[in-house]
C-alpha cells in the first residue's frame, strides 16, 4: 500500500473549485463523517459542494494510493464541507490523471506512506547508508 500526498495549500478557492467543477464528471464523490454521530450525510449537489469548499479549510487534502485496502488505485481530491463542518466531499479519480493535475495546479510530493514488509523497511531505510 502506498499513499502520496501533495500539498494543495497554494491553491485558491477558485482554483480548488475549478478542479471539482472540472474533473467531477471524470470520476465519483462520496462523503465521510469526521466524528461519529447518528446524522447522516448530507445530499449535497455539486453545486453545494463547490459553493463549500474553501482554500483556508484544514480538511482539505489530495492523495495518491495504490493498494489500499479500502479504496481503489488513484487520486482522492478531499475537500472539507465550510456549511456541513462534520462532513468531507471526497472526489475519486482514475490514477490517469495524477500527471495531469500535477502539472497543472503545481502540485509537490509533501510525504508518502508505504506499509513495507520487513525487508523492504530495511532496504528503503539503509538506501545510501553504509551496512556496517
Amino acid at each position: 500500500m502506498t499513499e502520496r500526498f501533495y500539498d494543495i495549500k497554494h491553491l485558491t478557492t477558485g482554483q480548488l473549485r475549478e478542479l471539482f467543477s472540472s474533473y467531477r464528471k471524470l470520476g465519483w464523490v462520496d462523503f465521510e463523517y469526521y466524528e461519529l454521530s447518528e446524522s447522516k450525510p448530507p445530499v449535497l449537489a455539486d453545486a453545494e459542494i463547490i459553493l463549500n469548499i474553501q482554500a483556508e479549510n484544514e480538511e482539505n487534502y489530495f492523495v495518491f494510493m495504490l493498494g489500499h485496502e479500502d479504496e481503489k488505485d488513484g487520486v482522492m481530491v478531499g475537500f472539507g464541507l465550510t456549511y456541513h463542518e462534520e462532513f468531507s466531499a471526497f472526489l475519486h479519480l482514475p490514477t490517469r490523471f495524477l500527471d495531469e493535475l500535477v502539472e497543472k495546479y503545481g502540485l509537490e510530493n509533501s510525504h508518502e506512506e508505504k506499509d513495507y514488509t520487513i525487508s523492504e523497511f530495511l532496504v528503503e531505510d539503509y538506501k545510501g547508508k553504509p551496512l556496517n
